[in-house]
């Protein structure tokens, strides 16, 4: 493995809580660890297998810090473009600050927090799935069927690196999958899903920002038991989008609701061209809350 440490500039400022926050929630175990300190995933890099690492920052640092460990150092520009998609570091905040700051009711958040990020994931095919694994069960269930997913059809790495010992499936991986194994222990409407997806991936469907993103969504909502929560979610975390919204998600509905005093809006149109990051603050709240 070829071992670089790499700058990660960002325009100020950074939550920094809030991002380990989201990371630890949502660690697969296998493909990702995370401490106090470091944040480390095992990702398919052009030319072989990597394993990035994101250093917790300081407070008030300038940037963040990484390391990542290539199979090839040709695969340096794609390491740090997914780092950098992972803690979202391409958007400047004030841009933000500047679209939900002077909201009635959510503008007080969005000051509090000004540094409030909207995390990626390296890949679309995984934001997908992770997705419909989501449905209708806890965070910590999904991160269960994940993880149990990851051990059974994942690619071992080469050289397993304490808690990171596998590459998240890939489509053709989970296509694989036999529907009434016990891989996929979960009410036969999401494993119809899961596979449908996959083979929805192996015949085209572009999830890595190839394609229009609302032909990517369109794609999406024609797979069998994915619907707009799913396609938004991949819209924001796989495709960037900074005006998608989950607005079937109970607790953004509830937080909304709280907050602003009358019934949410499923869509989040008071919140455009921001919908993205108008759900983290909401989601972000809640969390601090206890009411997630």
């Amino acid at each position: 493995m070829h071992i670089t440490s790499v700058g990660l500039p960002t325009a100020p400022p950074f939550d920094r809580e809030a991002l380990w926050a989201y990371l630890a929630a949502r660690t697969i175990t296998g493909v990702e660890d995370i401490d106090g300190v470091r944040y480390r995933r095992a990702v398919h890099l052009a030319h072989g297998p990597g394993i990035l690492e994101l250093h917790r920052p300081e407070p008030d640092a300038p940037g963040l810090h990484a390391t990542v460990h290539l199979s090839d150092p040709a695969d340096q520009a794609q390491a740090e473009s997914i780092l950098r998609r992972t803690a979202d570091l391409d958007r400047d905040p004030a841009e933000v600050l500047e679209g939900l700051g002077r909201h009635p009711w959510l503008g007080p958040l969005v000051r509090a927090r000004p540094g409030l990020r909207a995390p990626q994931h390296p890949g679309g095919f995984e934001v997908a799935l992770r997705a419909v694994l989501a449905q209708q069960v806890s965070l910590a269930a999904a991160r269960t069927h994940t993880a149990r997913l990851v051990r059974a059809v994942g690619t071992p790495l080469p050289q397993p690196d304490g808690g990171l010992t596998h590459l998240f499936p890939t489509p053709a991986q989970v296509a694989a999958i036999h529907p009434d194994g016990d891989v996929l222990a979960m009410p036969a409407g999401r494993r119809r899903a899961v596979l449908a997806l996959a083979r929805a991936a192996l015949d085209g469907l572009d999830l890595d920002g190839g394609i229009d993103t609302d032909d990517a969504e369109a794609g999406l909502l024609a797979v069998p038991g994915i619907g707009p929560w799913t396609a938004q979610y991949v819209r924001m975390r796989a495709l960037g989008d900074p005006d998608a919204y989950c607005g079937t998600d109970l607790v953004l509905r509830r937080t909304a609701e709280r907050l602003g005093g009358t019934p949410a809006d499923p869509r989040g149109t008071e919140f455009s061209p921001w919908r993205t990051y108008a759900a983290h603050h909401l989601w972000r709240h809640a969390q601090l809350e206890g009411t997630t």
